[in-house]
């Protein structure tokens, strides 16, 4: 596929000149400027790959500078009966990042606010997903390091305790980052408290660079593969946990920053022996369920904040224990948990015209995670009948 890319890049770059997008549906405009459920996808376009522009290959991803958050992805189909003809696709979501945005107005934008959340007791998680060599690592690194300097450095209110738990969960299989990959067992106590049983839990108590440097030093055990794009892509959910407890109240509040396994290309798939196709089944199985268990909350959370008795309310199902990784994550997706979440989704993009399947894959993954707050009168309708759906 690459070589026919290359071959017709002229025609490609010619059709893309002369595409014209439709409006927006009336439907999509009124939903993106409704309150969201808790939860603000986003995503964030990498820079082309030196080596794809030195090979020739053009930009496949164009954000829409005159309708926020929208971008047109575009591919080139071998037409049978002709030359190739240009197929146009376009995706949504809460915050679009170009390729000019810098991790720090990322950090302004989208996870500043977890910091003083968390700190009050409340449950902030940030996921970045995409496909390998996409820019995931390096976008939840830099996020790292500037929630330390805030957590650390700023000024928050109050004196809190600060604890960090770094783990890799391959499969069903976790590893301690910060004690030279010892297993964990992820077990679940009388009280139903997922407790990561033998995970290091290391107080801060050295500042900003006690922090930076156990998070350093935790990614140098990641788990990683190479692969067509990445020499040295993560095969793994790397989960950063940040405890903040308040000894005025012994209450914690929680904050999750998780570099997700990255998603891999066909050409990739195509040369895996068994144990890497038993890998990839596993990562696309929690990642499914983490789909799933996203929106299953977002579902519960506008429920809760209907004026409906709860006689009448249809509780939508969160399959939080089908996989290893929402195990982990329980009082994040849990219906019944007392305290606030905040969760905040960066899809990571590659815009190369070469990477165009995974770029769409990942923005349709991203799309799904969007639970739309329908109107007061369709929500009242919707739950009398039984809780429907509300999907992009």
């Amino acid at each position: 596929m690459d070589k026919f890319y290359l071959t017709n890049a002229a025609l490609y770059q010619t059709l893309v000149s002369k595409f014209s997008p439709a409006p927006a549906p009336k439907s999509a405009t009124e939903a993106t400027k409704s309150p969201r459920a808790g939860i603000t996808v986003s995503a964030r376009v990498r820079p082309m790959l030196d080596e794809d522009v030195a090979a020739g290959f053009p930009c496949a991803v164009h954000p829409r500078s005159a309708q926020a958050g929208v971008a047109d992805i575009h591919d080139l189909y071998n037409h049978p009966r002709g030359r190739p003809v240009l197929k146009s696709s376009d995706y949504e979501v809460d915050k679009l990042f170009t390729s000019e945005t810098t991790t720090k107005e990322i950090y302004d934008t989208l996870v500043e606010d977890l910091v003083p959340f968390a700190w009050s007791g409340g449950i902030g998680t940030l996921f970045t997903y995409g496909q390998t060599g996409s820019g995931k690592t390096f976008t939840v690194t830099g996020l790292q390091k500037l929630v330390a300097e805030s957590l650390i450095d700023g000024s928050p209110n109050g004196e809190r305790q600060v604890s960090l738990t770094v783990i890799d969960l391959a499969g069903n299989s976790a590893f301690d980052l910060l004690n030279a990959r010892k297993p964990v067992s992820i077990l679940e106590d009388s009280s139903g408290v997922t407790q990561l049983a033998g995970a290091t839990e290391q107080p801060i108590l050295r500042g900003r660079d006690q922090m930076i440097s156990l998070l350093e030093s935790a990614a140098s055990f990641r788990r990683t593969e190479s692969t067509f794009r990445n020499d040295a892509s993560s095969r793994s959910h790397g989960i950063c946990r940040i405890r903040i407890t308040n000894p005025a109240t012994a209450s914690d509040g929680f904050l999750y920053l998780i570099d997700l396994a990255g998603s891999e290309a066909a050409r990739d798939i195509a040369s895996h022996g068994a144990d890497r196709m038993r890998e990839t089944r596993e990562i696309n199985m929690s990642l499914s369920v983490l789909k799933d268990c996203i929106r299953g909350k977002a579902e519960s959370d506008l429920l809760s904040s209907s004026s409906l008795p709860t006689s009448k309310q249809k509780q939508p199902y969160v399959p939080i224990r089908q996989s290893a990784l929402t195990k982990v994550l329980k009082h994040v997706f849990d219906p019944t948990e007392s305290r606030s979440c905040k969760t905040v989704v960066i899809a990571c993009l590659n815009p190369s015209l070469a990477d165009v399947g995974p770029s769409k894959n990942t923005l349709r993954y991203a799309q799904m995670l969007r639970v739309h707050v329908p109107t007061a009168d369709k929500m009242e309708r919707d739950l009398m009948g039984g809780y429907r759906k509300v999907r992009v």
